[in-house]
């Protein structure tokens, strides 16, 4: 069953708040210790639990994770990847580095390793049985330590990760398995797959990776004046024809995509009373609309009202 828990230092009491997280979340959760650095500490976390993959998200100052030689004694066969978002400095297998900016790092929990922030970053992690990411890539545990250079598969990895743990509840459990063999998937092509393995990660994470990100970045910028297919490809380093074969594969368009947002951006904005001070034609261009005659035209085709009906409608209620 997947499970979603979010974590913060501040809501331990300020006397035992450092003593608390190291004992109740980084050794029982983590299974690794924690010091803090500096005069003031914190941390944020996100942690999902899926049925294959564990994501997270951690964010703070002042701190330093580590997963020493009495840790590694527990016989725990995964991988953690690391991406940063902010200044972290890792060591690993005598590799010691510092790396920022959607750069990576392959820890492995069957050796001891420490991962740190002197000042406020944002770590995005994913965990895997070793046996399956072995199983696609060739030795990984001979990359423990090494970064991993931003690239498509990591970035699409990336905002797969931030998708997941922007959720407010947990993905439902049927979907749990697809979404960890998508999650690996990407890892692997992130790490560098064997040439069979890559065969088998084009048809299934790698693709589905794609959709995903196609979809989120139209989510994410759909009201944007002139968005377009070509703003999509060049984000997320693909084809202009790669995007719209993407979409084709949902039975929409880009277009269609675009316009659905931004109907519904329109209809949400004219039934909530913050925005009553707005003119219907401000509501239309804020949602990404350029013509309002053509946005009152499929509003009505959508919605089966006219703007000013449905703004009527959310008033009464």
């Amino acid at each position: 069953m997947p499970q979603l828990l979010r974590f913060s230092t501040e809501m331990l009491p300020e006397r035992d708040r450092m003593a608390a997280f190291r004992e109740e979340f980084a050794r029982q959760v983590l299974k690794m210790d924690f010091h803090p650095i500096g005069g003031r500490t914190r941390v944020d976390i996100a942690y999902l639990e899926l049925d294959l993959v564990v994501v997270g998200r951690c964010s703070g100052f002042g701190g330093e994770f580590i997963r020493n030689a009495h840790h590694v004694r527990d016989g725990r066969g995964e991988f953690m990847l690391g991406l940063a978002h902010g200044p972290l400095r890792s060591r690993q297998a005598g590799h010691d580095h510092a790396y920022s900016g959607g750069s990576a790092v392959l820890f492995d929990y069957g050796q001891p390793f420490a991962s740190r922030s002197m000042i406020s970053a944002e770590a995005r992690n994913i965990v895997v049985p070793a046996a399956m990411l072995k199983a696609l890539v060739p030795h990984p545990e001979d990359q423990a330590g090494h970064l991993i250079r931003p690239g498509p598969a990591l970035q699409l990895l990336d905002g797969y990760l931030a998708s997941l743990l922007a959720l407010d509840e947990p993905p439902a459990p049927e979907l749990a398995h697809s979404i960890g063999l998508h999650l690996l998937d990407l890892l692997a092509a992130a790490i560098g797959p064997t040439a069979e393995a890559a065969e088998i990660i084009a048809g299934r994470g790698l693709k589905a990776g794609q959709l995903r990100a196609v979809l989120a970045e139209i989510a994410r910028r759909f009201a944007e004046p002139g968005f377009d297919v070509d703003d999509i490809a060049g984000r997320l380093c693909l084809s202009r024809r790669s995007v719209q074969r993407f979409l084709e594969e949902t039975g929409k368009s880009f277009t269609e995509h675009v316009t659905e947002h931004r109907l519904e951006r329109a209809h949400a904005m004219l039934s909530d009373p913050r925005f009553s001070h707005l003119r219907i034609v401000d509501i239309a261009f804020a949602a990404g609309f350029g013509d309002v005659s053509n946005f009152n035209h499929l509003f009505r085709r959508r919605f089966g009202e006219t703007p000013s009906s449905a703004r009527a409608t959310g008033r009464a209620v």
